[in-house]
């Protein structure tokens, strides 16, 4: 193997260096352990975060393999504990099963705790917590998590006025019709592609929550 011999420059920067450690001892000392905690420290956290991140992948896997849903949950909500990039995606799945069956506010325990890359699977998460709050009649809540899906699904034509239909739904159940309206003319003016689309009679609706609207 070549040597890889210094040069004279880096040897009067050797020796310069120290120098200064003699000169400085108590502090390089101590600088050195300070780098060196530094470092064990990084190097712990990398170890931790790969036996994480397997842990949860490991979890992820065999919720995903899992015959029965009630096994699965149990395997997402594990996953979702473990954290870590799969555990994100494993607190949105333990999420969409709790609320499927009916445990609002424990899904919206893990749906907190997804936390996705994806704008249009962030946007879903959001919506599905606003569906959990509408279910618990938390109906201000709910419309917080829709407006937060609306901004994360920046304009997407399908996402964004399927979730106001739901704002639209949520301002009906508490009698704000003026706003109701609002939403729906939202969709009809910006969203012409989905009102010609949909099954949904965007129209009747607007014009049936405008007329609420003006009799109040």
């Amino acid at each position: 193997m070549e040597k890889n011999t210094p040069t004279t420059e880096q040897v009067d920067m050797s020796e310069d260096i120290i120098a200064k450690a003699r000169a400085n001892k108590k502090s390089i000392v101590w600088g050195s352990i300070a780098a060196a905690v530094v470092l064990i420290g990084i190097f712990v956290w990398i170890m931790v975060a790969q036996a994480g991140s397997r842990k949860a992948d490991e979890l992820v896997a065999k919720a995903d393999a899992a015959q029965t849903d009630s096994i699965a949950l149990a395997l997402y909500t594990q996953a979702a504990d473990a954290g870590y990039k799969s555990g994100n995606r494993a607190a949105a799945e333990a999420g969409i099963r709790l609320y499927r069956d009916g445990k609002y506010e424990e899904a919206l325990k893990y749906l907190g705790k997804a936390s996705l890359d994806d704008e249009v699977a962030a946007a879903g998460v959001y919506t599905l917590e606003g569906d959990c709050n509408v279910n618990l009649e938390k109906y201000d809540a709910a419309l917080k998590c829709y407006d937060k899906a609306i901004s994360k699904a920046d304009e997407n034509p399908e996402v964004v006025p399927f979730i106001l239909i739901k704002k639209a739904n949520v301002y009906r159940a508490q009698g704000k019709f003026a706003d109701e309206a609002k939403a729906y003319k939202e969709i009809i003016d910006e969203y012409p592609s989905y009102v010609a689309g949909t099954r949904t009679d965007i129209k009747k609706y607007y014009e049936r929550a405008l007329a609420a609207s003006q009799a109040k």
